[in-house]
């Protein structure tokens, strides 16, 4: 069965016309300020409930769940969200070649039967050889995109053929492999991937059903789209794979003070301090640093990279008033994208106030856009 006879799951009624949105569950912990250790929220899942019910409230279609040494484990921490939530699917992050895929493929098809279809994968190659080596991966970049095709091929396979299967490989061999229950979601849950290295817009070309691209300006991601598309269309998936943005907000009453809430966030002893992990083999890790060197940190009027100097990962943020950052998101629909993985600081604050605030004017925006 191809990825074009999939089902899709329908948004929430709540979600602007042809567009989805999700948000992101600080496993790690949360802040109100990188910069004062007091602003800090430890882990719990108290916090990580309140979150998730936060991001259902406001709308959102799903909350992804992270993978690195300081998050809990994102498996365990998705089923026990998912038991207190209600139509938030949880896109949780998965490292192949952890798990044998055939193991893997049995979970996420149990999580999807017993959920009623509320998961998606968020695939992860890795970025720290540090944080690999830990985990007794040992293997190189590249290296690490073929075992993700390796593993995502051989998961399809079992959760769409009938008969047992065999698979010999270069990673991976099993034999009369046979995995149930079957997903819940026809032909299988959705995946969900990024990074901007060749091998990555080779796998996304490949697999993926949403291109998820950290932040940028609309036009450099109007570039990266075009690209995909033209490796898509290698495997007959031009017009089967979504795009979608990574991005922080900062949402205020006025321009000024969201600008004052985003200094305020990296402000202090701790924000001075910039960050210089060893995400070397990341390419999307790299442009992030590419784009923290913008004077003010500001790459275009509303998009600003100061959360990527005190922090790894997807750093660049909406800053506005909610017409400002609705507009913004907007400019990345004209772009080509559809789909929003949001988060801001702190996470249960941030997503009420974009549900409540910007949410409304992208949909007022999208129906009038409609009825033109």
């Amino acid at each position: 069965m191809s990825v074009s006879s999939r089902q899709p799951a329908a948004a929430p009624a709540s979600a602007p016309d042809g567009l989805h949105f999700g948000w992101f569950i600080p496993t790690m912990g949360d802040t109100a300020a990188f910069g004062d250790p007091s602003a800090r929220i430890e882990p719990n899942m108290e916090m990580f409930v309140r979150v998730a019910q936060a991001a259902e409230k406001a709308g959102m279609e799903y909350a992804l769940v992270p993978v690195q040494t300081e998050c809990y484990e994102a498996w365990i921490s998705c089923a026990m969200i998912a038991a207190r939530t209600t139509s938030l699917t949880l896109l949780v992050a998965a490292r192949p070649g952890l798990i044998a895929p055939t193991v893997t493929a049995k979970m996420i098809s149990t999580f999807d039967q017993l959920s009623g279809g509320r998961v998606a994968v968020n695939l992860i190659a890795g970025g720290s050889p540090r944080e690999a080596a830990a985990d007794g991966m040992f293997h190189e970049h590249d290296e690490r995109y073929e075992i993700m095709d390796e593993t995502v091929t051989l998961m399809k396979r079992v959760w769409t053929e009938d008969e047992p299967v065999d698979h010999k490989g270069k990673f991976f061999t099993v034999e009369g492999a046979v995995v149930k229950p079957k997903p819940y979601q026809k032909p299988f849950p959705q995946f969900f991937l990024g990074g901007l290295s060749d091998s990555a817009r080779e796998i996304c070309a490949k697999h993926a059903d949403v291109y998820l691209f950290w932040g940028d300006t609309p036009e450099n991601i109007a570039t990266n789209i075009a690209k995909a598309k033209e490796r898509a269309a290698h495997y007959g998936r031009a017009d089967q794979l979504g795009y979608g943005m990574r991005l922080q907000t900062i949402v205020r009453d006025t321009e000024e003070e969201a600008w004052a809430a985003a200094e305020d966030l990296i402000a202090g002893p701790v924000g001075q301090q910039k960050w210089n992990g060893d995400w070397t083999e990341s390419r999307a890790q790299d442009r992030m640093r590419e784009l923290v060197q913008a004077d003010n940190y500001r790459i275009a009027p509303h998009l600003w990279s100061g959360i990527s100097s005190v922090r790894p990962g997807a750093g660049v943020a909406v800053v506005g008033n909610p017409e400002q950052v609705a507009d913004t998101l907007l400019d990345f629909v004209d772009a080509g994208c559809t789909h929003f993985c949001l988060s801001g600081y702190p996470h249960d604050d941030a997503a009420e106030r974009f549900g409540r605030d910007v949410m409304p004017i992208i949909r007022r925006k999208r129906a009038a856009l409609k009825a033109s």
